[in-house]
């Protein structure tokens, strides 16, 4: 049987891993640069890599894979944030998030840069080697969707985390137009390789530009300015490349021009997800792929390192609704992490039709909203259901005092931003850094249960600490 992990009783941490674990770092500043909480699991050098495959917007994918990466041998691993990337994946993005905000004006858009920190870095080293496991173990897979308006960059916090418990984890970025920004290869400017995998073939792959239809046309809205035009990307030279701009529609716009909208979205995003599977299956088994961000790229690096046994889907939001619906698209995916998922765009489907374990961990603020009604009929119905043994297939746990934007990066780039959003609900204040954990821990507690999965012993008793005073169940079902 091939072991996923290696068994936490064998491991010998650090003392001073150990102790980042039980003590944060709330200043969320190392040698002077800013920072995402840093990881504590086991593996505490985290490597990152872009991937972008595919001639196409709508057959192609961009997704950064974060994983356990190599230390020199014999030598215990010493930070280097100096090595350690930038939030912002290029600097246009924040005009992206301007968009999603929708914010027009260069004077709201100078004050709204000011709230930003300024160079909050990722604890992970770019093009890192993948940590060697040794024969018979490999690396679960999570694969995470964002939500509306953020990027790949969004939720690093949490994918650094899951890696370093020695997850790897393929962070998409949507091209569906509901990422705050994103880009796809218009045309190379020389030929690629053709790759082995039938679905990464270039063969009539390649779509021009003008054909390639934004998402939300369809929609009638006569007070919709579409954004202004960003200068085109030059530092990738043997690619033309296009931006992909946030639509911006209301989120409290519900009817059917906008439901359809939505379902358009999220057809498109769950088509992304099971194209992420077939890259880390290919990536797993030593396919020849054409990296378009890297044509070096050592396309072995992970072959035989990845257990496509124990592959998850996770996302938040709008990225919680996209991997409900993934799932029961693709059943190679195992188990769902859906963090508050936005049920609108899939209010008319059958969520009896998912076959995996689902867990749903909400913010308190989200939990109240009527958008968890189908959820609580879905949860109730299985309870309900003879067979005990698939009783704790679905969980939906609150946790008490968060907001929806705790489960993101959010909180630590745009930290006076969330100041003020928390102003309109000052009982519901609890520190973003223990969303992170919690939220992390109750995903890695839920996936190692199912999967068979050891972890350690310390995600199980923070998560019993924290139960009584910090979590709550969605609805109280019959004992």
């Amino acid at each position: 049987m091939i072991k996923s992990l290696i068994s936490p009783n064998k491991i010998n941490m650090p003392k001073k891993i150990q102790k980042l674990s039980k003590t944060r770092n709330y200043t969320l500043k190392t040698n002077d640069r800013h920072h995402v909480p840093l990881p504590t699991g086991k593996y505490q050098k985290i490597g990152c890599r872009d991937l972008m495959i595919g001639l196409s917007r709508k057959s192609g994918i961009l997704t950064r894979i974060y994983y356990p990466a190599k230390t020199n041998s014999g030598k215990q691993y010493e930070m280097n944030p100096f090595l350690w990337p930038n939030w912002l994946p290029h600097e246009f993005y924040t005009q992206g998030y301007a968009d999603v905000a929708n914010i027009r004006s260069q004077f709201m858009f100078s004050m709204a840069n000011k709230i930003r920190k300024k160079n909050v870095f990722i604890p992970a080293v770019p093009n890192a080697r993948p940590h060697p496991l040794p024969d018979g173990q490999k690396y679960p897979i999570i694969i995470f969707s964002h939500g509306l308006g953020s990027c790949r960059t969004t939720y690093s916090a949490i994918c650094c985390e899951l890696a370093s418990q020695g997850f790897v984890v393929a962070a998409l970025e949507h091209r569906d137009n509901s990422a705050c920004l994103t880009f796809y290869p218009k045309r190379p400017t020389y030929s690629f390789k053709n790759s082995n995998p039938d679905f990464f073939n270039q063969t009539g792959d390649q779509v021009d530009a003008d054909d390639e239809v934004d998402f939300g046309d369809e929609i009638d809205d006569p007070n919709y300015v579409p954004p202004k035009a960003l200068t085109a990307l030059t530092h990738i030279p043997h690619l033309e490349l296009a931006w992909i701009r946030f639509r911006y529609v209301s989120v409290f716009r519900a009817d059917d021009d906008v439901l359809a909208f939505r379902k358009k979205q999220i057809n498109q995003r769950v088509r992304e997800c099971t194209r992420a599977l077939d890259l880390m299956e290919a990536l797993n088994a030593g396919y020849e792929i054409d990296n378009l961000l890297d044509p070096g790229y050592n396309y072995r690096e992970f072959e035989n390192m990845l257990d496509m046994e124990r592959i998850s889907l996770m996302g938040h939001s709008f990225g919680g609704a996209t991997v409900l619906m993934a799932g029961a698209a693709e059943l190679r995916f195992k188990t769902i992490i859906a963090l508050d998922p936005w049920m609108f765009p899939i209010k008319d489907e059958a969520l009896d039709l998912i076959p995996q374990p689902v867990s749903m961990i909400f913010s308190e603020n989200l939990s109240k909203m009527p958008n968890t009604k189908l959820i609580n009929d879905w949860i109730r119905s299985n309870d309900n259901n003879d067979d005990d043994n698939n009783k704790d297939d679905r969980q939906a746990i609150i946790i008490n005092g968060s907001n929806h934007l705790q489960q993101s990066d959010i909180p630590y780039v745009f930290s006076a931003f969330n100041r003020i959003f928390n102003t309109f609900s000052w009982r519901n204040r609890i520190n973003p850094i223990m969303v992170h954990d919690l939220t992390t821990n109750l995903a890695i507690q839920f996936i190692g249960k199912h999967l068979d999965i050891p972890i350690d012993d310390r995600i199980n008793q923070y998560v019993d600490e924290q139960r009584k005073r910090r979590l709550r169940p969605l609805i109280k079902l019959k004992k």
